[in-house]
């Protein structure tokens, strides 16, 4: 302080003024991006090819009427689409007037060919094979798909209402190179050839290493801020750490936060960093069904058996202090919608969960959604569910049965999630305290571990579900509409089969009226409490760090639009050098 106060009055004494460099972003040049996930495949709509690292890159490629901006909502994207709009509800009816300028990057028009290929792929046709679309959901649920003035306008008429068309023709394909190599061709990574591009960048190399976007000489739009963006796939997010350090890349982001790569980024001085809630909620998923040993009764006492509190607290809190114990199974903490905890302090929420086997027909919401399911382990009323349910324990032993037969909960863990690797351990060692010997079976996927799941080879998953504004997606996680687990999109792990929650999804899916459709997900939301299909853990902190170097660069924690933003980063240079550079533009 000393020093700070006399350097003010040196100022003050003395005429010489210090020269300060000011930054400013200009036009041109190269950015370095590293990520800790490698793309699976060429076509984000497949099975093999839906994975975050994929999306992540097309985005900046393949075109889409719509685009979750950084606030997680849907966007029109008027590079694409001029004008989309509802005109009937009887049937539902959407025309898209295309922009007249968009093009792919071989020169052949964007039309409604492109569009008309998705939804012919997409739809469930009898004739395709399930296990190789990544969803059908609202795509089922059309008409037709009918191109006029030239292929420039889109009419799509439902015989289903689906309200959430927003999400539809996302990414979309090039129809006229797919009809050649087939809906699912076989590449273990996004391809020049198949992904032309419809956006400001085109892929122009690809190598295990590193794929390189430079500027599409086709693009219509506003031209890109840099010409070209290096993207290097790291093998972990300390990898990346390094890269910041030594200047390798400018902008990072971790498929993970770990405290070591928090401390090295947050220490360097000429980065700037951001942590946030994702979109990805971890959950504890419950086998359903005939099949299965669990009782609702036995699914309660399990539950009321872990410390969710003690899990965020010892575990993430140190990444993202707002994180909080999960409340939903549709909403990710943040998402519009979302309710929180009733009661500020979570070890004061008290429990509703019976004492006796009646937990089916318990209250578990509250009044607006709050959540009174408890935050902390209730010993006494999980002992008494087990009781009930005919199981035993005596003298600190594990349960088991009248006969002597010990229970053993199989719990298959999704190692490929990294926040779910980590607290697997944790939720072990706290049930085997409750009296549950319990068995990990570590798995390389969330389908993987939700497929040993449903064919009955576990009890539990323990695996993230990732969120997006459009809800509709509850559809594919808790129902069996789309068809069997690992079909056309079905992800009911837990094989759930509610005809009351299958009704209020429906029917909130169906509800134009998004305040209407709101009330219906929170009812379904409800539904699934009462059931104890699962228990919600948190919402999964997510982060991106970037060099001061580089200008425009937009977070976007809950989609995968983070490279969409890419056309808008510029690289920072001292003012002088470039005086006359005007405004670039941003997001």
């Amino acid at each position: 302080m000393a020093l700070a106060i006399l350097a003010a009055g040196c100022t003050s004494a003395n005429t010489a003024s210090v020269t300060t460099t000011t930054y400013i972003g200009v036009r041109g040049g190269s950015i370095s991006f590293g990520m800790a996930q490698i793309p699976t495949g060429c076509n984000p709509h497949t099975t093999t090819g839906n994975a975050p690292a994929t999306r992540l890159i097309l985005n900046a490629v393949l075109p889409s009427p719509f685009v979750i901006n950084d606030n997680g909502n849907p966007t029109p994207n008027p590079n694409v689409i001029v004008q989309s709009e509802l005109i009937s509800t009887k049937p539902e009816t959407i025309v898209y007037t295309l922009n007249p300028h968009a093009v792919w990057s071989d020169g052949a028009p964007i039309t409604a060919k492109d569009f008309m290929y998705a939804w012919q792929q997409q739809r469930a046709d009898p004739t395709s094979d399930p296990t190789t679309v990544a969803s059908i959901a609202g795509y089922r649920d059309i008409k037709s798909v009918v191109g006029s003035d030239k292929g420039r306008t889109v009419t799509v008429k439902f015989h289903t209402v689906f309200a959430d068309w927003q999400m539809l023709f996302s990414n979309l394909l090039p129809a006229h190179i797919m009809k050649t190599v087939g809906w699912n061709p076989t590449c273990i990574s996004v391809n020049p050839a198949i992904d032309l591009s419809g956006g400001p960048f085109r892929i122009s190399e690809v190598s295990a290493q590193a794929i390189t976007l430079s500027v599409n000489s086709k693009w219509w739009g506003p031209p890109p801020n840099v010409r070209r963006i290096v993207i290097h796939l790291a093998s972990s997010s300390e990898q990346l750490a390094s890269w910041m350090r030594t200047g390798y890349v400018q902008v990072a982001l971790p498929s993970t936060i770990t405290p070591s790569f928090l401390s090295q980024v947050t220490s360097l001085p000429n980065a700037q960093s951001q942590v946030s809630l994702s979109s990805t909620v971890l959950q504890l998923e419950m086998a359903n069904g005939i099949t299965t040993h669990l009782s609702p009764d036995m699914r309660f006492a399990i539950s009321l058996s872990v410390d969710r509190q003690a899990l965020v607290t010892k575990q993430v809190n140190w990444a993202l202090g707002s994180v909080q114990v999960a409340t939903s199974h549709l909403y990710a903490q943040g998402q519009s919608g979302y309710h929180g905890t009733s009661l500020p302090n979570p070890n004061a929420i008290t429990s509703n969960a019976p004492t006796t086997s009646t937990s089916t027909s318990t209250t578990l919401i509250g009044v607006g959604g709050s959540v009174n399911f408890p935050a902390v382990p209730s010993p006494t009323q999980a002992a008494a569910l087990m009781t009930a349910s005919g199981y035993v324990r005596t003298d600190g032993s594990p349960w088991h049965t009248a006969f002597g037969v010990p229970l053993t909960l199989h719990i298959a863990v999704d190692e490929g999630d990294p926040w779910a690797a980590a607290i697997a351990p944790l939720i072990k060692a706290q049930l085997n305290a409750a009296g549950f010997a319990v068995s990990l079976y570590p798995v390389g996927s969330a389908a993987t571990a939700g497929a040993v799941l449903s064919n009955g080879f576990a009890d539990m998953a323990l695996l993230p579900r990732t969120t997006s504004p459009f809800l509709s997606q509850s559809l594919a996680w808790y129902t069996t509409s789309l068809g069997p687990p690992g079909q056309n999109g079905s992800q009911d792990w837990t094989n759930f089969d509610n005809p009351m929650f299958n009704t209020l999804i429906t029917t909130a899916s169906q509800q134009l009226n998004p305040n209407t459709a709101t009330k219906d997900y929170q009812a379904a939301d409800t539904q699934l409490w009462g059931d104890l299909v699962g228990l919600p853990l948190f919402t999964e902190p997510s982060t991106l760090v970037w060099s001061r170097k580089v200008a425009n660069i937009t977070p976007t924690p809950t989609s995968d639009s983070l490279l969409w933003y890419a056309q808008y980063w510029a690289v920072r240079m001292p003012e002088n050098t470039s005086s006359t550079t005007p405004n670039l533009p941003g997001p």
